[in-house]
């Protein structure tokens, strides 16, 4: 009785995990193009959590100095957006991460790139005189991190998207 017992609780045990790990795949396709830029789809995806639906939203500010936004969502909960912002000459990734109140992070790459624990910056010479800036910085931010070297995975999207990004800019030589 006990050994029959202890047999259905096993196999109820094993029906919830088997269930749980059903819901661990991506099941959605990840675009080569993430709001204008061209990126290889694995540096998005490395990034994003198990679901079944993917959208993307692109979006620009009003204001006289646009930010640019984009949104992935997965089932319908944004996991991964992207900030960019118009910024004047001589600002590093750290200002502009403090700018952004993105604290506690660190530099890499000679000061490229500011990693923090859930987001990162870079900025890209891009001089515009509409705007008076001559840098623009992205922003990447996950919601939900899975494994340790998110930073890593944050990085190598940002050189990415930061540089196609760059292309769709009005930057004057």
């Amino acid at each position: 009785m006990i050994r029959g017992r202890a047999i259905a609780g096993l196999v109820t045990l094993s029906t919830i995990f088997l269930a749980g790990c059903s819901g661990e795949e991506k099941n959605y396709a990840v675009p080569d193009e993430l709001c204008g830029a061209q990126v290889k789809s694995e540096l998005i995806k490395s990034l994003l959590p198990s679901g079944d639906e993917i959208r993307v939203v692109d979006e620009e500010s009003k204001s006289t100095s646009p930010h640019h936004f984009c949104e992935v969502l997965v089932d319908d909960k944004v996991e991964l957006s992207t900030e960019g912002v118009w910024q004047p000459a001589g600002t590093t990734a750290k200002e502009a991460a403090e700018k952004s109140l993105v604290f506690n992070t660190h530099s890499t790459e000679g000061g490229k790139f500011a990693i923090g624990e859930r987001r990162a910056l870079t900025v890209v010479d891009c001089k515009n005189p509409k705007y008076k800036a001559e840098r623009f910085s992205f922003e990447v931010e996950v919601n939900h991190p899975e494994g340790e070297e998110i930073g890593d995975k944050m990085q190598s999207f940002l050189a990415a998207f930061s540089e196609a990004y760059r292309k769709t800019l009005s930057c004057e030589s």
